[in-house]
This record gives C-alpha cells, sequence and structure tokens, in this order.
C-alpha cells in the first residue's frame, strides 16, 4: 500500500528513475520513514552462475528501501554509508521482499536498517545506511 499523500510522489519518483526500473524492484509499501519494496530474483539477470543472488542487486535493493524512506520523509539525501550482512545465499527464482526504516532522525543525517526475508519468512540481509540530508523536499511537487 501507497500512503495517500506519497501516491502522486510515488509515481513521479518511479518514472524518473530508469536504474530502479532496470533493476525490476517492486514497491508493496511506501510510508513517511518505512518502505516494504520486493525483487524476483531472475535466473541470468540478477544472479551469479552458480544461479545465487550477486550482492549487487541486493545491495541496490538495500539502499533504494532506506533511501526511498528518506525520501517519503521529505528529504533529498545522499547515502555516506552503506554496511551489508548476507545472512543466507538469496537463489534464482525467488522472491526476496525488503524492509526499510529510517531509525535515526538528526540535523545533517538519518539512519536506516533493512532487512531482507524470502517468502518463508527466513533472513536473507541485514544491512544499515547512513544518509547526508542535502535538502528537504517538497513531496507534492518534487522527487
Amino acid at each position: 500500500m501507497i500512503d495517500p499523500s506519497l501516491e502522486n510522489f510515488y509515481q513521479r519518483a518511479k518514472s524518473e528513475d530508469p536504474y530502479f526500473q532496470f533493476m525490476k524492484i517492486e514497491v508493496v509499501d511506501l510510508f513517511p520513514g518505512k518502505t516494504h519494496f520486493k525483487l524476483f530474483i531472475e535466473p541470468d539477470f540478477h544472479t551469479n552462475r552458480r544461479g545465487i543472488a550477486h550482492g549487487a542487486p541486493l545491495a541496490t535493493m538495500s539502499d533504494a528501501c532506506m533511501g526511498w524512506a528518506s525520501r517519503a520523509l521529505g528529504y533529498h539525501v545522499v547515502t555516506i554509508d552503506l554496511d551489508i550482512s548476507y545472512i543466507r545465499p538469496v537463489p534464482e527464482n525467488t522472491w526476496v521482499h525488503g524492509y526499510g526504516e529510517i531509525i535515526h532522525h538528526g540535523k545533517k543525517t538519518l539512519v536506516g536498517e533493512v532487512k531482507f526475508y524470502d517468502d518463508n519468512k527466513r533472513l536473507m540481509l541485514s544491512g544499515k545506511g547512513t544518509y547526508w540530508i542535502v535538502h528537504p523536499i517538497d513531496i507534492a511537487h518534487d522527487i
């Protein structure tokens, strides 16, 4: 579910982010400070030759979960630190659900946490990110 106050923001941001579309990340929930994204791990696109997800698509979705949670709070941010623990291998043909949340809101930085689970609710990845607040944004008009 997309928070009704964020629907227009979501549609603009999604249409203007070609990398997000290329990676095939889907938004399930978007609320101020919280996100739920999902990604289907496609063979030969997100995986290595062993049929396991590369770290890069998972890191991308981790950063996106926390970054969009920050944007949904009304801030344009840039990533200054990203720490990811890959807990289990993510096999091809698996849905991965990422849950991002902003856990600290300072004057100049935001800190987020992210956790990924498979459809069986097994923890696959855990991470933390720190984001520099570049400037506030008007959710109704900016992305």
